[in-house]
């Protein structure tokens, strides 16, 4: 623990070396819960846009590269110290990327849910919950036949293989969360266990 000034209007300090946590962003946020009341800076001998932006969501008031002189590391801690968020300043070069990076992501998912009627978009709902297509075809007042052609055209549109695919989509874009999915007495399929987990860390199966 760093005390990097003796006024009253600054905070103590962690500093991490970062490469040294095996757990990496999971060791982050375990390590700002201990620390909730001071202000926790990571070094780092890399730079990784993804890395730095996860772990200032997590919590942390400071990422500097070791490649930094000692003066502005002091001037960075003292910084931090006063209550300011310190980053590397190579991530002026990078954010432009990134940001059009995300905003292309976030246009093609837009895109991609225009292409899904209202009806269609009822039906992935109820792929969330698990339903087989009785259920469905039950709670939407069609035919079977007709939630066939739905469902036919949802993996069609979204690119995928399979009904859980599907599913896993819909809750990692948002469509609907996997807190809302649930069962009626009679639904004969239970829902897929990848969809209890938290939207960022599904995965896909063929």
């Amino acid at each position: 623990m760093i005390q990097a000034d003796t006024r009253a209007d600054t905070r103590d300090l962690v500093v991490v070396d970062c490469d040294d946590l095996a757990e990496g962003l999971r060791g982050v946020a375990d390590l700002v819960d201990v620390f909730s009341d001071r202000q926790l800076v990571l070094l780092a001998s890399k730079f990784d846009m993804d890395f730095i932006v996860s772990a200032f969501n997590c919590g942390v008031h400071g990422f500097i590269l070791k490649e930094i002189s000692c003066n502005s590391l002091v001037g960075s801690l003292k910084l931090v110290a006063l209550g300011e968020k310190i980053m590397p300043s190579r991530l002026a070069d990078h954010l432009p990327n990134w940001i059009s990076n995300d905003v292309v992501a976030q246009h093609h998912k837009s895109e991609t849910l225009d292409l899904l009627s209202e009806r269609e978009k009822e039906t992935l709902r109820c792929l969330v919950s698990g339903y087989p297509n009785k259920i469905i075809a039950r709670r939407m007042d069609i035919s079977e036949a007709t939630v066939k052609v739905h469902v036919k055209a949802i993996l069609r549109k979204l690119e995928v293989q399979n009904r859980t695919q599907a599913a896993i989509w819909a809750v990692n874009n948002r469509l609907v969360s996997s807190n809302e999915s649930h069962f009626d007495s009679d639904c004969e399929s239970a829902v897929p266990l990848e969809l209890q987990k938290e939207p960022h860390v599904l995965h896909a199966q063929s």
